[in-house]
């Protein structure tokens, strides 16, 4: 399942895995970042996520993970015009789901140009993972954790730490900007 055009699930979480009840603060994320819990509750109830940056320890279940949003409709836009991958973000303030469990796998695309399938003219290129493209750091069997946080530097990097490993690199091709890789809590 596709999120966008930097985000896939290889295998998906299976029943609680996903977990709902969160919503995301103050700041729009890229579908697929990596978050934590902010300390924040809503109206509602819900518990705040924001961007996890920076190695650390892999979160306890149900305190960080992967950002996941589910676009369910086109409100305002021509869907003969658009694609899912102009909906590649959450948007701040919106219930989003929060992904963990080691049965999941996942795909990031680092993106270079503006065009994606016959679309051009998407917004600026976007590294999910450094290390991967032109300069190569990443390779399988890596451990990935929460990076620098931006589409310049990257929402994921490579560690050399177990306990921050939250993601185990299970494949990597430099042609597409492609990395595979398992979570690990």
């Amino acid at each position: 399942m596709s999120y966008g055009r930097n985000f896939e699930f290889r295998v998906t979480p299976r029943q609680g895995e996903r977990a709902g009840r969160y919503y995301l603060d103050d700041t729009a994320q890229p579908i697929g970042a990596p978050v934590v819990l902010s300390g924040d509750t809503d109206d509602l109830g819900r518990l705040g996520v924001e961007l996890a940056t920076g190695a650390q320890a892999k979160p306890a279940p149900g305190t960080g993970g992967i950002l996941v949003f589910e676009h369910i409709q086109f409100t305002g836009v021509d869907p003969a015009e658009n694609t899912y991958s102009d909906f590649d973000t959450a948007p701040a303030g919106k219930a989003v789901q929060v992904v963990n469990g080691t049965t999941v796998k996942v795909a990031f695309k680092n993106t270079e140009d503006t065009g994606f399938l016959v679309r051009t003219g998407y917004p600026a290129a976007r590294t999910m993972v450094d290390e991967v493209g032109a300069t190569v750091g990443v390779e399988v069997g890596d451990f990935l954790t929460p990076g620098v946080g931006n589409d310049t530097d990257g929402y994921w990097a490579k560690t050399e730490t177990a306990a921050n490993a939250w993601l185990i690199v299970t494949a990597v091709n430099t042609t597409t900007g492609e990395v595979e890789a398992r979570l690990n809590f």
